[in-house]
């Protein structure tokens, strides 16, 4: 069973949120969110395990993502930071991203400290299911770019966060199939 959502999901109140995480800039501005599901043939052990490590999205990442370099520690710790380069499609990304939850085994959470967003947080969540378990990314964000960024986030983002997250859990699956 896999939950990609067909049409953009509406956008919230950030207040907490932005509190939460040290984006008071964004205090009153909405922020949007993408979730999505999917069944796995692995343990919630072993999905946390596999996503601790920012090394691994070279085994999921979709192919508009094309990464040039990973510099992480091996193993998520809250605080600790993750720099990720990259070029989607065709645009340089230099993403630097902080641990923000580690609840081994059902949950991370990375917030983005440097990236194109003004707001990221992405919580990779793993529930026990039958012989395996279901692996969900929930993503808040808000894109940066003031009216022309919330418009981008509203109507153009989810149908890409869909296909990249279809894409990487497809690579998940397979990747916990072999």
């Amino acid at each position: 069973m896999q939950n990609f959502p067909k049409e953009p999901l509406a956008p919230r109140d950030t207040n907490s949120l932005a509190s939460s995480i040290g984006f008071e800039q964004l205090r009153g501005v909405e922020t949007f969110f993408f979730e999505a599901s999917s069944p796995v043939t692995a343990s919630p052990e072993a999905l946390f395990a596999f996503h601790e490590n920012p090394a691994n999205i070279r085994l999921i990442a979709p192919p508009s993502l094309k990464l040039a370099s990973v510099e992480s520690a091996e193993r998520a710790v809250e605080g600790g930071e993750f720099r990720i380069r990259a070029r989607q499609f065709g645009l340089p990304i230099d993403w630097t991203g902080r641990w923000e939850v580690v609840e081994p085994p059902v949950r991370l959470v990375d917030v983005g400290v440097r990236s194109p967003f003004a707001l990221w947080r992405h919580s990779h969540c793993f529930r026990a299911e039958g012989a395996g378990a279901v692996m969900t990314d929930r993503v808040e964000y808000v894109l940066s770019g003031g009216v022309a960024g919330r418009w981008m986030s509203a109507l153009l983002l989810p149908f890409v966060f869909a296909g990249m997250f279809r894409a990487r859990h497809r690579a998940t699956r397979r990747y916990f199939a072999q």
